[in-house]
C-alpha cells in the first residue's frame, strides 16, 4: 500500500510540477519568490503547529475575540506581522455550496476581513471567491438582485466578490489538466469531442493566489461520495475550480484530484491558513444541505496545515455518524494519504504541535 501511494504520489508531483512549468512559461505570473516571502518562508514551521480556540457562541462579538486571538497567535509563532506586501491584495476562499443552511459563518468572514483591515488592507483589496454567484447572493455574501437594481454596490459591504461559474476570473495558461471527462457527457461524446482538449480542464481561479499577497482558507465540514471528508483540502481544490463535476462522484480520481490541486506550488505556498469552524457541519448527505444531519460544536481550529484540519473534521464526522448509527468513513480517506505524500501537511499528531488559544488575549 505505502510503495503504491508514493507512485500514486510522484506522478502527482509530476502532474503539479507541469501545471506550474506551463503557467511559468507562458510568462502570465511572477515568480513563486515574488509571493509574499514571509508567508512562503514561514510555511515549514507553520504547517506543524495547529491553533485550537472555543468560542462562547456564535455572535459575531465572540468571532471577533476568537479570530483576533489566533492572527496574533500565528503572528507571534510564525515571527512576522500580517500586512500588506507587494500585491497589496487577499482572496478568502469560503464555502457556499450547501447554500445557506451549511455555509462559511458570515460572521466569521467579517471578523477575518476586521483583522486585515486593522493590518493595513483596504475592503476593496479583499475579494471573497467561490463557485457560485448565486449561491453567494444565497448566503449572504452579495446584496439581494431587487437591492442591486435598485442602486446597491454587487460587493460585500466593498469586499469584491469572485465567481468561478462565471468563467470571468481564469487565465487560459492556469488550468488542471485531468483526462476524466465530464460527468454529463460521459457516454455520450461524439468521436470528435474526445480530442477536445477543454474537456480535460479545470481552471482555477487567478484572484485567489496569483494576484494576492496570500488568501485564507474558510471551508466548512462536511462528508463527500468522492472525498470521504470535505473541509481544508476540498474547498481549495474540487470547489476551487471549474469542470469540477466530473470529481464528485468519483472516489478513485477525486482524492488525487484534490491532493494534485491543493499542491500546485503557487496555490499552496501562497495559503497563509485555514480557520474552520464548527459552527455548522453536516455528517451525512454530502454537498446537499439535510438539517437533519448536522452538527454544532463551539470550536475554531487554525493551522497552515491543511491536512491536520481535515483529519480532525474526518474524526469529527465519524463521531456523529456513531452517534447518529450511520455507518462511520472506514478506513481513513486515501486523500489524506495522498496530500501528506504531496507534501501538503502531515497528520501524524507526534509531528503536530497542539496549541489553545484563549478569546481573553485578543479584542
Amino acid at each position: 500500500m505505502i510503495k503504491l501511494l508514493k507512485k500514486l504520489a510522484f506522478l502527482q508531483l509530476f502532474f503539479a510540477a507541469f501545471l506550474t512549468i506551463y503557467a511559468e512559461e507562458s510568462g502570465v505570473v511572477k515568480p513563486i519568490s515574488d509571493v509574499s516571502k514571509s508567508v512562503e518562508d514561514s510555511q515549514t514551521k507553520m504547517r506543524s503547529v495547529l491553533f485550537e480556540s472555543s468560542l462562547p457562541d456564535f455572535t459575531p462579538r465572540a468571532y471577533d475575540k476568537v479570530v483576533s486571538s489566533l492572527f496574533k497567535a500565528y503572528e507571534s509563532e510564525a515571527g512576522f506581522k500580517i500586512k500588506p506586501g507587494e500585491k497589496g491584495k487577499v482572496g478568502l476562499k469560503v464555502y457556499t455550496n450547501s447554500g445557506a443552511g451549511m455555509c462559511t459563518p458570515k460572521a466569521l468572514v467579517d471578523a477575518v476581513i476586521s483583522q486585515l483591515v486593522n493590518r493595513g488592507y483596504k475592503r476593496e483589496d479583499i475579494t471573497i471567491v467561490d463557485m457560485s454567484r448565486r449561491k453567494m447572493r444565497e448566503c449572504g455574501f452579495l446584496p439581494k438582485l431587487s437591492q442591486v437594481r435598485d442602486g446597491a454596490e454587487d460587493s460585500y459591504s466593498g469586499v469584491r466578490v469572485a465567481d468561478i461559474e462565471s468563467k470571468q476570473f481564469f487565465n487560459k495558461d492556469w488550468y488542471y489538466d485531468n483526462p476524466l471527462m465530464p460527468k454529463n457527457n460521459r457516454g455520450m461524446l461524439k468521436s470528435i469531442d474526445l480530442y477536445n482538449p477543454e474537456l480535460r480542464k479545470s481552471y482555477l481561479p487567478v484572484p485567489l493566489f496569483l494576484t494576492v499577497d496570500f488568501w485564507i482558507n474558510l471551508p466548512v465540514v462536511t462528508d463527500m461520495e468522492g472525498l470521504g471528508v470535505c473541509a481544508a483540502v476540498g474547498n481549495m481544490s474540487i470547489w476551487n475550480m471549474s469542470n469540477n463535476e466530473r470529481f464528485l462522484k468519483q472516489p478513485a480520481n477525486a482524492s488525487m484530484a484534490a491532493a494534485e490541486v491543493a499542491a500546485i506550488p503557487e496555490l499552496k505556498n501562497s495559503e497563509i491558513f485555514t480557520i474552520l469552524s464548527l459552527e455548522r457541519g453536516q455528517f451525512v448527505g454530502g454537498a446537499i444541505f439535510n438539517s437533519r444531519c448536522t452538527f454544532s460544536e463551539k470550536t475554531v481550529l487554525m493551522s497552515a496545515n491543511p491536512v491536520v484540519i481535515d483529519y480532525i473534521a474526518w474524526e469529527t464526522l465519524n463521531k456523529y455518524r456513531r452517534a447518529f448509527r450511520f455507518a462511520q468513513i472506514d478506513p481513513m480517506p486515501p486523500l489524506l494519504n495522498y496530500c501528506r505524500e504531496l507534501q501538503l501537511g502531515d497528520f501524524d499528531f507526534r509531528k503536530i504541535e497542539r496549541k489553545n488559544v484563549s478569546p481573553s488575549n485578543g479584542r
